[in-house]
């Protein structure tokens, strides 16, 4: 005899402690392993890659001709004093352009009395030698000024000899 019968839910009674049933869960684990080592390998990845750029940059013949020429500019002296720090901020750019290479560097300049300005320098490499080709500086109303007049820099007119470096 095939007896097909309603039956209710088991009853759980409650329990000594107040719980309303002893089942216990246990969360699912995934059966991969953990993705944080993939997640650790990429973020090493990115900052070595970053910090390999930034230390290209840095050791650049047309960013160390650029650091020279704001720290010796007299119009950068004047407006905030010795020049204490050349910070690089962007934009940065270097690329080569047919036969001539360009590259263009920003920096915050602060000075020895804490004042701080903006300067940007545009360089082109012509017959393997870079030149500062022009440069500005944000004056202390905000307003850009050139700091190369003319085909010579500053550096070039006081000492006579361009302010190029040999590759």
């Amino acid at each position: 005899m095939n007896k097909t019968s309603k039956s209710s839910p088991p009853v759980v009674p409650p329990s000594r402690t107040g719980r309303e049933s002893q089942t216990h869960y246990e969360p699912t684990r995934p059966r991969g392993g953990s993705s944080w080592p993939v997640v650790a390998a990429v973020l090493f990845t990115v900052i070595f890659v970053i910090y390999g750029i930034v230390y290209y940059v840095m050791n650049s013949e047309p960013y160390k001709l650029s650091e020279s020429f704001i720290r010796q500019n007299s119009i950068i002296k004047a407006e905030i004093g010795e020049v204490d720090k050349c910070d690089p901020w962007f934009p940065i750019e270097m690329y080569p352009l047919g036969r001539i290479e360009n590259a263009m560097f920003t920096f915050d300049v602060v000075g020895k009395n804490k004042q701080v300005t903006e300067v940007s320098v545009y360089l082109q490499k012509i017959q393997n030698r870079w030149r500062i080709v022009s440069a500005y500086y944000k004056d202390r109303q905000g307003f850009t000024k050139p700091l190369v007049g003319g085909s010579l820099s500053p550096v070039e007119k006081s000492s006579g000899s361009s302010a190029v470096v040999n590759k």
